[in-house]
């Protein structure tokens, strides 16, 4: 005698299915959400390490220009601008390779967009200078400056 199935295994047929495809598909979210979130982190890894090699390279071209300055044979050495202009140091045109204003550090260290440049400002007749170095790091995007003061007096 052949039994028939019961009304309730009938309705249970496919509900696995549709179970495991919704799990599947929570499980696919959740992977995407981390690889994006990976890729985020790791944008800002590349970014962070590119900030401080610039950073490194501004501060070395300080660095330099201050020992030339100590060495009495500034790179340059310049007036600063009148106070109702912009400093020399703010003008974009007075950081380009072909500017005589400021000048070109060459470092050893490869990974930079162009090698870094500082600027010497004379601040007054006592023996008082400002240097400016700025640096670029690999993506011309990256742009760090810094300034240091230096004093005789």
């Amino acid at each position: 005698m052949k039994t028939r199935p019961s009304a309730n295994r009938r309705s249970q047929r496919g509900a696995t299915l549709i179970i495991t495809i919704i799990m599947l598909l929570l499980v696919t979210m959740v992977t995407l959400s981390s690889l994006r979130s990976t890729t985020t982190e790791e944008r800002l890894a590349g970014n962070a390490r590119d900030r401080d090699k610039a950073f490194q390279a501004a501060e070395a071209a300080v660095q330099y220009c201050l020992a030339q300055v100590h060495a009495s044979t500034p790179l340059l050495p310049q007036t600063p601008a009148a106070t109702t202009a912009d400093p020399i140091w703010e003008v974009d045109a007075n950081w380009s390779s072909t500017s005589t204003v400021s000048s070109e550090v060459t470092l050893s260290s490869a990974g930079l967009y162009s090698n870094p440049r500082c600027i010497t400002e004379k601040l007054n007749t006592a023996g008082s200078y400002r240097v400016t170095g700025r640096a670029v790091g690999a993506s011309d995007q990256t742009v760090v400056m810094l300034q240091a003061t230096y004093s005789t007096e």
